[in-house]
């Protein structure tokens, strides 16, 4: 059998994801999670070097809609309705997988995945200031759609769920926030001191100015504090520039397969991601964030994440997001975690014995006759 003709065999599953852009993240949860198929419709920079499972396919959107009438699955995960850039999409997707259990004769459950913390009007407008009218036409769209289609909504934080809380109708979907937390990783690794990472697309919305405007600071605090920036993007070039200006303690490593990325993350002392607002994205959880929590790193991030209140309650650096300030609070922040960092195994005992996206997962995908516990751990996990 050939490599394609794995990927492409039938996987026997009663669930279907549908995914975007596929991830490194996603093929390890599609190994660990509920057993199903996978439709993607592109893929990100991450996933170079980490091979295609079984059951795992690239589609086109009338690809998807003819595998509805073919697929064993009655339960279909859609990206999130706050997708505004994806949502006609999803919209067709839902109706499309409705429509095919009616015309099969059986019942299709559709559920999503929540992790969007923005509010409405900034996902509508943008930078731009909209009428109020119009956001309120669009939640009751949003809201409607949702409450006639999903089934269930689990969301990845409790920022997410206020988020969504504005949208009429959608407290009549079943729905439960589990937080999602890493778990810990069986083998620690010793980081080295004063040692500094950054790991993400490197373009302006990952605060990487306001990352180079603080680590002056930095340097002249902690003689042999070293900073590495891994992963590609448009400021590549010139953060290369800026590095080679003081090559003992910067370096930008660039693009690396996804298992080196987690080599060099697991060697640093400090994780720092600075997300700032950037139009109608702000950071919703941060994949580096739950690596390095992972590896039990100490993090220094703005208060974007979904993660915010968890990091800040267990030790870990929340600096304010807005620019006026920014690089003074997070070279202040750095230096503290760097001279003073967490203890790697507290930060890892800290964590779930099971990472928060699997916990929602089993219970999106549970048969439809199953019940959850009041622990906010579906029963099939105990």
């Amino acid at each position: 059998m050939t490599d394609r003709e794995q990927r492409l065999r039938p996987v026997p599953a009663t669930s279907m994801r549908i995914v975007p852009e596929l991830r490194a993240a996603h093929m390890e949860r599609h190994r660990l999670g509920t057993p199903a198929e996978l439709l993607y419709l592109d893929t990100n920079y991450d996933l170079a070097g980490t091979p295609l499972a079984a059951g795992v396919q690239r589609f086109t959107m009338v690809g998807a809609l003819r595998r509805f009438l073919r697929t064993g699955a009655t339960t279909l995960e859609v990206p999130e309705p706050y997708w505004i850039r994806f949502w006609p999409k999803h919209v067709a997707l839902v109706l499309g997988f409705t429509a095919a259990g009616v015309l099969r004769r059986r019942r299709h459950r559709v559920v999503t995945y929540a992790m969007e913390n923005n509010d409405l009007a900034t996902l509508v407008g943008g930078r731009r200031r909209v009428p109020g009218w119009v956001v309120r036409a669009v939640a009751l769209l949003i809201g409607g759609v949702a409450r006639l289609t999903l089934d269930r909504i689990c969301f990845a934080s409790d920022a997410a769920r206020i988020a969504y809380a504005r949208l009429p109708f959608l407290s009549g979907v079943e729905q439960r926030t589990t937080l999602e937390l890493p778990r810990a990783h069986d083998a620690p690794v010793r980081g080295e001191p004063l040692s500094c990472v950054f790991l993400g697309v490197l373009e302006p919305r990952k605060g990487l100015r306001g990352l180079t405007a603080a680590w002056s600071t930095v340097e002249a605090a902690l003689p042999g504090a070293r900073l590495s920036i891994v992963g590609p993007g448009p400021l590549q070039a010139e953060l290369e520039a800026w590095a080679a200006l003081r090559p003992d303690s910067r370096r930008v490593l660039g693009r690396l397969p996804h298992g080196e990325a987690g080599t060099v993350l697991a060697s640093g002392a400090v994780l720092v991601a600075p997300s700032v607002p950037d139009g109608r994205w702000i950071e919703q959880i941060g994949l580096p964030i739950k690596e390095a929590l992972a590896a039990g790193l100490t993090v220094v991030t703005t208060d974007q994440t979904g993660l915010a209140p968890w990091l800040d309650a267990h030790g870990h650096e929340v600096v304010d997001a807005d620019p006026s300030g920014l690089p003074e609070r997070l070279a202040t922040a750095l230096v503290r975690a760097l001279r003073d960092p967490l203890d790697r195994d507290a930060v890892r005992a800290a964590l779930p014995t099971r990472d928060g996206r699997l916990v929602a997962d089993a219970w999106l995908h549970e048969p439809a006759s199953g019940s959850s516990s009041d622990s906010g751990v579906p029963e099939a996990d105990e």
